[in-house]
């Protein structure tokens, strides 16, 4: 099994894409040594993002300016009322997946999401009108003024029964007087 490694400072940091961090966070929940790993990883994030934002000194900032080659342009001196930017103030970008009641950071609406709710909303007006032509192709075609009336339809019932008695040399729901009569195939007569 392969361990996470150098991606347990990425996954720590929310810098994996979506796939690899799921990926990672199924293997966090059968590896116990790189699960220790990014535990000891994000106890330093937190304890680095703890301490107070530092201005880092004159003495420090002339001799980084100091470093700067000959003929290079110097960045312009800051004003000396304003403060100093901190070093440690700054924070990565958020890029953890949005959270919240809705799912989504406040006023913000993905592209995705847009072209999502256009296809479902296509996809059920497509769905209404097939179910209206159905039904308009299905309806019996009198016109408004015709009362409908019901249509019957009648089996063959006498050539099932002919059928039926050839077939297994019974006959169906027979009473017992008729088993008494017999027809001549030749005249169609019976007695």
């Amino acid at each position: 099994m392969r361990h996470l490694d150098e991606r347990i400072s990425d996954l720590v940091d929310d810098r994996l894409e979506h796939d690899e961090r799921d990926r990672a966070l199924v293997h966090l929940t059968v590896c116990a040594h790189c699960r220790e790993a990014v535990d000891l990883e994000r106890d330093a994030r937190n304890a680095l993002r703890s301490l107070p934002d530092v201005a880092p000194s004159e003495k420090l900032l002339s001799s980084l300016l100091a470093l700067a080659e000959p003929g290079e342009p110097l960045p312009p001196a800051p004003p000396s009322s304003a403060t100093p930017a901190p070093v440690a103030g700054w924070r990565p970008r958020d890029s953890r997946p949005p959270s919240g009641p809705s799912g989504a950071r406040p006023g913000a609406r993905s592209a995705r999401r847009v072209r999502a709710v256009r296809v479902v909303a296509l996809g059920m007006c497509t769905t209404g009108a097939m179910l209206i032509l159905l039904a308009s192709l299905g309806s019996t075609g009198n016109s408004p003024g015709t009362p409908d009336t019901p249509v019957s339809v009648v089996p063959p019932l006498e050539q099932f029964t002919v059928e039926h008695a050839r077939s297994t040399g019974g006959l169906p729901f027979v009473e017992p007087a008729s088993l008494l009569v017999t027809t001549d195939s030749s005249t169609g007569d019976g007695w």
